[in-house]
């Protein structure tokens, strides 16, 4: 007797899985830093947060909504939320690069060797301030003690922003944002400057 041909089984194919999803237009995005920075800092990539953006339908929201819904519900710190809020929404095609509703924005940060409240200390006094900051007037309007230190930056409407940040007992980071520049030609300007005075700061504690 013939014996039985047995019928081969053909290995099924599992369904590739689906990338995350950019925002429209974002082809040509190229963002402000690596996608490796920004999970270092926030838990997530760009696309991750891309992803929750998208399921939020944040393309209809206002720029402040999108950066209340981070802060609030996923407990993004404040500069990282405008961060994430800035690069979705020129990710859509919507902005240039560090272009906000209310003109340009350019940021830099520092970690030093330091405590909090020593590099806190070295910000907020106009006298140690004096030692390392850029020679643009600053005019102090809101602080919270080891937080935050908010003012006018110059003569024409900008707006200077710094966070502080605790990386442990005797480390800590200071993040610098300038915003509300009326143009584009300010940015690279604003960071050269603001790169040299951060390691003039950093000099100091050498």
């Amino acid at each position: 007797m013939a014996a039985t041909a047995q019928k081969t089984k053909k290995p099924v194919k599992k369904p590739a899985a689906k990338a995350a999803k950019k925002p429209a237009g974002a082809e040509g995005w190229n963002p402000a830093m690596s996608a490796d920075a920004v999970k270092a800092k926030t838990g997530k990539n760009w696309m991750g947060w891309f992803v929750i953006l998208n399921r939020a339908n944040a393309a209809a929201m206002s720029h402040k909504e999108i950066v209340s819904l981070l802060h609030e519900k996923h407990c993004v710190p404040g500069w990282w939320a405008q961060m994430i809020t800035v690069e979705f929404e020129r990710a859509r095609g919507g902005r240039k690069k560090h272009e906000k509703t209310d003109g340009y924005s350019v940021s830099a940060s520092k970690t030093l060797n330091l405590p909090l409240a020593k590099l806190y200390a070295l910000t907020a006094d106009a006298t140690q301030r004096k030692r390392w900051f850029p020679e643009t007037e600053f005019v102090p309007s809101s602080e919270t003690k080891d937080k935050y230190l908010r003012g006018s930056w110059g003569k024409s409407g900008a707006r200077l922003e710094i966070g502080f940040y605790a990386k442990g007992d005797s480390k800590s980071q200071i993040a610098v944002q300038v915003n509300k520049m009326a143009k584009e030609s300010d940015v690279e300007r604003e960071r050269k400057m603001w790169m040299a005075a951060l390691e003039k700061l950093t000099g100091f504690l050498g």
